[in-house]
């Protein structure tokens, strides 16, 4: 009980000491491990707008959004990134907005975007995978949505950790990530999630609900 009361107010449990002083493109650094550092970015509020309705708009929440940047990836966030909710008449759905930097030459990237709910639940993994050249110091914007068919489970979003998972580099070589930082900090929000919990599932349907 300690522990979810500890996520809520400072995001990630393992931080028993105020973070670190440190800040990266996309935002404040919170821990490093490797080479890799955790960043604490600037989040959108927790507000879906629908029509002329807003779901949760009586709500001062605000999403939390958390990042690892490993620059041996060749491929990180100059801004701050998270899962928030829109409505698309007539989808709900989750969105990402994205803008990468490269410093090595990328031909094929995968993000990958851990969710959770407002209660420390965990709730998937979105996977987006672009093909696409990138040559050093190039940066470009990318957009993603994945749908949903009823509000229920964007209602209750609330944290999400993005990650670069794995490269394409020209000569052909795949580098894929360090998955210990991120599930560090997924731990420190939902102790029973695993490295295979990270593994992105088929896009979420109706009915698969929040895993206790």
């Amino acid at each position: 009980m300690y522990t979810r009361i500890v996520v809520g107010v400072c995001l990630v449990a393992f931080l028993v000491c105020p973070p670190l002083d440190g800040q990266d493109r996309a935002g404040k650094v919170l821990e490093e491990l490797g080479g890799a550092k955790l960043v604490q970015g600037e989040a959108k509020d927790v507000k879906i707008q629908r029509g002329f309705n807003t779901v949760s708009r009586e709500s001062s929440l605000r999403l939390e959004w958390l990042m690892v940047q490993d620059t041996s990836m060749g491929l990180t966030f100059e801004e701050a990134v998270g899962a928030y909710g829109v409505y698309d008449e007539p989808w709900f759905r989750y969105s990402v907005d994205l803008k990468m930097l490269a410093n090595k030459t990328i031909t094929a990237f995968e993000v990958r975007v851990v969710t959770f709910n407002v209660w420390h639940q965990f709730t998937g993994v979105l996977s987006f995978t672009q093909l696409e050249d990138l040559p050093p110091g190039k940066d470009k914007k990318f957009s993603r949505v994945w749908g949903l068919y009823g509000e229920s489970r964007l209602r209750a979003h609330f944290t999400s950790i993005a990650y670069v998972a794995k490269v394409r580099l020209a000569g052909g070589e795949t580098v894929v990530a360090d998955p210990q930082l991120v599930l560090k900090a997924a731990q420190a929000i939902q102790s029973s999630v695993t490295l295979q919990d990270l593994e992105p599932k088929p896009e979420p349907v109706p009915g698969i609900g929040a895993r206790s």
